[in-house]
């Protein structure tokens, strides 16, 4: 996986509230690739630990005076509540911010993207293929079981 800053992280049962508290910090840097086993059973429990983060944005906002972060807070919740989230791909055809494929929709169309979350059994040769179109320095986030 040449120039892409690999993560490695475990699988749990709060995978999607890990995806979603970290995919705060990277949903300014463009469309976001999340390889799943079966994505229909993952876009769900994701928007809605989403929309948890959102709130929590929502109730920090109403907790300052500062007008400075009280803009900055809004800008946040308002981006965060205007990220579309979809099971069609390629993104090329289809308008999102983040792409929940499994691994054969997404070795059949490499995706470029700046950040990608791999939860599920992927071997290591479709690792490669999935990062091999990704621009120099993206981040890749692996969830592997531990077992």
């Amino acid at each position: 996986m040449p120039n892409v800053l690999l993560k490695q992280k475990p699988q749990s049962g709060r995978t999607m509230q890990s995806i979603a508290d970290h995919l705060v910090t990277r949903m300014y840097y463009g469309k976001v690739v999340i390889v799943v086993d079966n994505p229909l059973r993952y876009i769900g429990p994701l928007r809605k630990q989403w929309l948890k983060v959102a709130r929590k944005i929502r109730i920090e906002r109403a907790r300052t005076l500062d007008p400075y972060k009280i803009a900055e807070f809004e800008s946040i919740e308002r981006h965060m509540l205007n990220m579309r989230f979809t099971l069609k791909y390629p993104p090329d055809e289809y308008p999102g911010n983040v792409y929940i494929v499994s691994v054969k929709e997404a070795l059949l169309w490499p995706p470029e993207c700046k950040t990608m979350y791999v939860s599920g059994k992927v071997e290591l040769h479709e690792k490669y293929l999935l990062t091999a179109w990704m621009p120099s320095y993206s981040l890749v986030v692996i969830y592997e079981d531990r077992s």
